[in-house]
């Protein structure tokens, strides 16, 4: 008889917004379907108003123990673990989880580590690291001071982090960096995955509203200027002049009101939406409805879900082509049109060129597509329940072309 394992997952879940929400409850969903886990203990970030838990079935269980940019939360967590004793505990981590400020934010990623003097078994999906984050693109911005004290304290948490049973990274860049510098760390490379599983009819590009969309938390790398500027020009040919725009998503924590004023600005222009967020039950229909997905970013900070989810519904990606965004487009055989970073004109030619040459972007619809279905949201699952029971493991290999 198979045994069964009661998992605990440590992650931000719906229907909270904080950062990796989505993915949390992805996990939390295949855990449950799998017939060897019994029980999905959620450890998960507290809510700003009182609204009712996602029923998700019997085997998920979810605790709201800690909240975001209180120093008080890895204790907090630490606590609730104990009380649920699981036979293993998996963390949904980015490096602002727990916060924006450097205090909470570090003492919540040093939690692993101490579940792990605990006796639990922790597994960590770091989905970026400091090192690989340019912090003149954040909110420290200019803060030359800070953005040393980052770095050294972000190479202090690495390390704890890297003292869990073991960790996994979401692009071949941070593998190597990691095993260069932590030759003896456990660490392993395992995509992002493809979150619907279900199988859906493929909509062509010429049959979707003439529609381009946009998703994020924006207001620091995250922005909305170039676009704008971009969606303007390209509106001044008569071939797209009946385009329109749809954001979705919110202010990023640190930018409180940056949305608002935009709408402000954009009040009289009727084709330029602020959705506002985007619930997870809306996120196919957001993407299947639009025909490109830009993405107005001045730095990356890990494997985007935005391109994971246009790439799985069929729109054409217009990003930059830098950091992260190139290593995704390495490791999982993604593409898309690119244009320099802040540059609304070279912007303006790729939303032009996808939108005007029907069968390039249909090709690269479709490619994005089956590169999309490579790694099924399962095979990630069913990774982290055989390390964290002891299973022998094996991945399928991550397939890598140039961007």
């Amino acid at each position: 008889m198979t045994k069964s394992f009661r998992i605990a997952l440590v992650t931000a879940f719906p229907p909270g917004q904080n950062s990796l929400n989505e993915y949390g409850l992805h996990l939390a969903k295949g855990l449950a379907d799998r017939t060897d886990v019994s029980e999905v203990v959620i450890i998960a970030d507290q809510l700003d108003a009182d609204l009712p838990e996602l029923d998700l079935g019997p085997k998920i269980r979810v605790e709201r123990v800690w909240r975001f940019n209180r120093v008080s939360s890895a204790l907090r967590i630490l606590r609730a673990l104990r009380r649920a004793a699981p036979d293993g505990v998996l963390w949904n981590l980015q490096t602002a989880t727990f916060g924006d400020k450097e205090l909470p934010a570090a003492l919540g990623l040093l939690a692993p580590a101490a579940a792990r003097v605990l006796g639990l078994s922790s597994g960590i999906i770091a989905h970026n690291l400091i090192s690989g984050i340019d912090l003149e693109n954040t909110q420290l911005k200019g803060q030359r001071i800070r953005q040393t004290l980052v770095r050294a304290g972000g190479a202090v948490v690495t390390r704890a982090m890297l003292s869990a049973s073991y960790m996994t990274v979401t692009l071949r860049g941070y593998l190597e960096q990691l095993s260069q510098s932590y030759p003896k760390a456990n660490v392993h490379l395992v995509p992002h995955g493809t979150f619907d599983t279900e199988v859906r009819p493929s909509r062509p590009l010429s049959e979707r509203p003439r529609r381009i969309v946009t998703m994020g938390k924006f207001g620091t790398y995250k922005r909305l200027e170039t676009l704008l500027t971009a969606f303007d020009t390209l509106r001044e040919n008569p071939d797209f002049a009946d385009f329109e725009l749809v954001i979705g998503g919110q202010d990023h924590p640190s930018t409180p009101g940056y949305l608002a004023d935009l709408a402000k600005e954009r009040a009289n222009d009727k084709a330029v939406i602020f959705h506002g967020y985007i619930a997870e039950e809306e996120i196919p229909d957001f993407f299947e409805n639009a025909r490109l997905s830009v993405f107005d970013y001045n730095a990356t900070t890990g494997s985007s879900g935005v391109l994971h989810q246009t790439a799985s519904y069929g729109a054409v990606p217009v990003f930059p082509r830098i950091g992260d965004f190139v290593d995704v487009c390495r490791d999982e055989g993604l593409s898309g049109a690119h244009y320099g970073v802040m540059n609304a004109a070279e912007m303006a030619e790729a939303m032009t060129r996808m939108l005007s040459d029907h069968d390039e972007a249909q090709a690269i619809a479709d490619n994005n597509r089956l590169a999309s279905q490579d790694m099924p949201f399962s095979e990630v699952v069913r990774f982290h329940v055989e390390r964290l029971t002891q299973k022998p493991l094996k991945i399928p290999e991550t397939k890598t072309v140039n961007a």
